[in-house]
C-alpha cells in the first residue's frame, strides 16, 4: 500500500511560507496514518474531510488501483480485501457508534463455536499476510456469487443504514459499550451470543442456538445472569427458544446451589430452621425458599426473582439473597452471612396471614438433630401456630392439619 498525498488547490503565492508548508506536511500524514490504521480501507467522507477529491477517488478505481468495497467505502488496493478488512469497512459504512456483533465478534473474542448454521463461520485459522490481527473471524470461501462473509453491526436505532450484501444491520436502543480490538469495535460477549443465537432461530436453527448457549457459559467469561439481561434488551421475536432454555438452565443451577447450601446448613448450622419452605398468604404461594428461620422472620434465597424479594421483605422477612454462583465459590462465606444476620435479629412475629410449609428435598441426607437450646425455640414457634387456613400439609410439615403459622 503506498503512501496517499491529499490532494489540495496549489498555491503559487510567493508568500507560501514554511509554517503553510509544515501544514501540508502534518494533514498528509495524519491521512497517511489514518490510512494504515484501518488497513487501506477508506470512508468517502474521511476521504473529504482530508482533501481527497471523489474524482481522484473514481479514476482509481476506473483504473483498477483501488476498489469499491461497499457504498461509500473504498479498499485502497488492487488485490481482493482481506477478512479484516471487510470488517473494517462494515464499520465504515454502518457509520460512528457502530461496533460488530454475531459470529465475527464470537470468533474475535474467541469464542469456539459449535459447527452448523449457527456459527458463520469455522475456526479462525494462523492469520494470513493480509491480517495483522492475533485473530481475526475467518470464513470458508463462499459457495455461490457471494462477495464475503456477512457481517452483523450494531447501530444506534436512530441511525437509517440499510441492509446490504456483506452487512446485516442491527438498530437497538441499548448500544453496549463496545470492546476495542484494534482497528475493530466488538459488542461484549454475552451481546455476541445473544445476537447469533437470535439470528440462528431466525433461520430455523433453534438447536445449534442452544448448543451456542451451553458452549458460551462452558467457557466461562458469561453467565445466566449476563445472558439474561441481554436478552431482555433485546426484541421478543425470535427470542421464546433462548428464554426458555435460559430458564431451564436457571432453575438447574438454583436446585442445585439449594440442595448443596442446605447439606451445609443441616451438618454445620446453624440450626433450626425450616427447609425448602413454600411462603403462602392465604390460599396464594407467594414465595418458596431454601431455608427459612420463623423465630427470626430469617429467609435464605437462591436467585430469587425479585417479586419474591420484595414480598417477603414486606411481609417483615429478613431476606439474605444468594447467588447460585456465590455458593459454589464461596459456601463458606455464604453460612457466616447467614449467622451474622440470625445474630442481629431479635425474636419476631410472622403476620396471621402467612402460612409455612416446609419440605425436605427428595433423596437428602436427614438433618442433624437441633441444639438443645434451639429445640425449644422451634417448639414454642409450633405451638403458637393456628388453624385459621384451609389444610395444607406434608410428610415434613411442622405445622398441624389446616394450621396457619404464626410465632
Amino acid at each position: 500500500m503506498t503512501e496517499i498525498t491529499a490532494a489540495s488547490p496549489a498555491d503559487t503565492s510567493p508568500r507560501t511560507d514554511s509554517a503553510s508548508r509544515a501544514t501540508a506536511r502534518t494533514a498528509e500524514s495524519a491521512f497517511n496514518t489514518l490510512i494504515r490504521s484501518q488497513y487501506g480501507v477508506l470512508s468517502a467522507a474521511q476521504a473529504a474531510a482530508h482533501g481527497l477529491p471523489h474524482e481522484t477517488l473514481r479514476q482509481r478505481i476506473a483504473r483498477g488501483l483501488w476498489q469499491r468495497l461497499l457504498p461509500g467505502v473504498y479498499v485502497l488496493q488492487c488485490g481482493p480485501p482481506s477478512t479484516l478488512q471487510r470488517a473494517i469497512g462494515a464499520l465504515l459504512y454502518a457509520g460512528a457508534g457502530s461496533m460488530l456483533s454475531g459470529p465475527a465478534a464470537l470468533a474475535e473474542h474467541g469464542l469456539a463455536v459449535p459447527r452448523g448454521p449457527v456459527s458463520g463461520a469455522a475456526a479462525a485459522p494462523p492469520p494470513g499476510p493480509q491480517s495483522a490481527l492475533p485473530s481475526v473471524p475467518q470464513f470458508p470461501p463462499p459457495s455461490g456469487p457471494q462477495p464475503g462473509p456477512q457481517f452483523d453491526v450494531l447501530v444506534p436505532h436512530r441511525v437509517r443504514r440499510q441492509n446490504i450484501p456483506g452487512v446485516r444491520i442491527i438498530r437497538t436502543t441499548h448500544l453496549p459499550e463496545p470492546v476495542e480490538r484494534g482497528p475493530l469495535r466488538l459488542a461484549p460477549l454475552a451481546k455476541a451470543v445473544v445476537d447469533s443465537c437470535l439470528a440462528a432461530v431466525e433461520g430455523g436453527d433453534a438447536a445449534g442456538a442452544e448448543a451456542l448457549v451451553v458452549s458460551a457459559l462452558d467457557d466461562g467469561r458469561v453467565g445466566i445472569t449476563e445472558l439474561e439481561e441481554e436478552l431482555g434488551n433485546a426484541p421478543r421475536r425470535f427470542s421464546g427458544v433462548l428464554r426458555a432454555q435460559l430458564a431451564r438452565l436457571r432453575a438447574a443451577a438454583r436446585d442445585a446451589a439449594a440442595t448443596r447450601l442446605l447439606g451445609a446448613l443441616a451438618t454445620t448450622g446453624p440450626f433450626g430452621s425450616l427447609r425448602n419452605v413454600a411462603v403462602y398468604e392465604r390460599q396464594r404461594r407467594v414465595a418458596r425458599v431454601p431455608a427459612l428461620w420463623p423465630t427470626r422472620a430469617v429467609a435464605v434465597t437462591v436467585d430469587a426473582p425479585d417479586h419474591e424479594i420484595r414480598t417477603l421483605s414486606g411481609y417483615g422477612f429478613a431476606v439474605v439473597q444468594i447467588a447460585s454462583q456465590r455458593v459454589a465459590q464461596d459456601l463458606p462465606g455464604v453460612l457466616r452471612e447467614v449467622r451474622a444476620v440470625l445474630m442481629e435479629r431479635p425474636e419476631a412475629t410472622l403476620p396471621t396471614a402467612i402460612s409455612l410449609l416446609p419440605r425436605a428435598p427428595a433423596g437428602a441426607a436427614p438433618a442433624r438433630p437441633p441444639r438443645p437450646t434451639l429445640t425449644v425455640s422451634v417448639l414454642s414457634a409450633q405451638r403458637v401456630l393456628t388453624a385459621s387456613s384451609p389444610a395444607r400439609t406434608g410428610d415434613a410439615s411442622v405445622l398441624p392439619r389446616g394450621g396457619t403459622g404464626q410465632t
